[in-house]
């Protein structure tokens, strides 16, 4: 079987797929993807390096696929080919989120991508399976995102595979400027959608500031990881970037530029989220994991896919 993977984020589920998929005899997978560079220099790819080609995105592939290689299927996690690459296909959307409400017509564009390759995901459709993480979830599918059940299949999460079994955390060492083998270490993870993470307590600025200071006086170390570096205001990355500095014990790390986030699952002793579906993958670990509420009470709207202004 020849598997095309094509990957908007290569993390998480879809790279304990691919992972898996590489093992397999019998099974030859290429990824396209953009920078494959970047990811070959994330601790993820050096500490469990796969097999699988990959290949840098460019424009002919959304038409043609891989010149040379019959894709059987193709293997997404959210943007689709602009043309079909396979006779087959399967969305393994990349994150079980809580933002919501991820409806038919938030998923207009990515709808109408699917009557355009696959064709409609609305009816059944022998050439098209949605991978579901659960009942909760398929129900959410087929329900609000518009998904037809015949398309869904309950397949788990790939990435609970890898997240269940903790790693050798002397082995990521190199990667961390702080010592991640013997002293705790907190994720703080937030999602983008909702403004400024603790807005409603106060300024990020101010208690940010606070956070990562209170948790270096128990001799913890944290890891901020964020989303693209583009969705924040240059303002806040600024402050972003001035609180990692004058803290030693604060790595900051935008999505864009440290694509991988299993290294930091696995070395991390706890999470601080707000409804980012990091926290999905973290719940695997069966470590604690803190939520800060995104609004102020059960009658504010959830805010979606904003910019994070200072």
């Amino acid at each position: 079987m020849n598997v095309l993977v094509w990957a908007t984020t290569f993390g998480a589920d879809l790279w304990s797929f691919t992972k898996y998929l590489d093992q397999k005899s019998g099974v030859t997978v290429k990824v396209v993807m953009d920078d494959p560079d970047r990811f070959r220099r994330q601790g993820v790819h050096e500490l469990y390096p796969l097999d699988a080609d990959l290949i840098e995105r460019r424009f002919w592939h959304h038409g043609l696929g891989i010149p040379g290689f019959d894709a059987d299927i193709t293997i997404m996690d959210n943007r689709t080919p602009f043309l079909r690459t396979s006779p087959k296909a399967l969305m393994l959307w990349h994150g079980f989120g809580w933002k919501g409400p991820d409806s038919e017509e938030d998923l207009w564009w990515l709808h109408r991508s699917l009557r355009r390759t696959w064709g409609d995901a609305r009816e059944p459709n022998a050439d098209f399976v949605w991978q579901c993480f659960g009942p909760w979830d398929k129900k959410h599918r087929t329900e609000v995102s518009g998904v037809h059940p015949a398309n869904c299949r309950l397949l788990g999460a790939a990435s609970h595979d890898d997240l269940r079994t903790p790693m050798d955390r002397s082995r990521a060492q190199p990667y961390y400027p702080f010592d991640v083998a013997d002293a705790p270490t907190v994720l703080v993870a937030p999602t983008w959608h909702y403004g400024e993470i603790f807005q409603h307590w106060g300024t990020d600025q101010d208690l940010f500031d606070r956070l990562v200071r209170r948790i270096g006086q128990h001799g913890a170390n944290v890891i901020l990881r964020l989303h693209d570096s583009y969705r924040f205001d240059r303002s806040y990355r600024a402050m972003l970037d001035d609180l990692a500095r004058r803290y030693d014990h604060v790595m900051l790390k935008y999505k864009d530029r440290y694509p991988d986030n299993y290294l930091d699952l696995q070395v991390a002793d706890a999470l601080v989220t707000n409804y980012s579906s990091i926290a999905n993958l973290f719940y695997a670990t069966g470590r604690p994991t803190i939520h800060v509420y995104p609004v102020t009470d059960a009658d504010e709207a959830f805010m979606s896919r904003t910019y994070t202004f200072a």
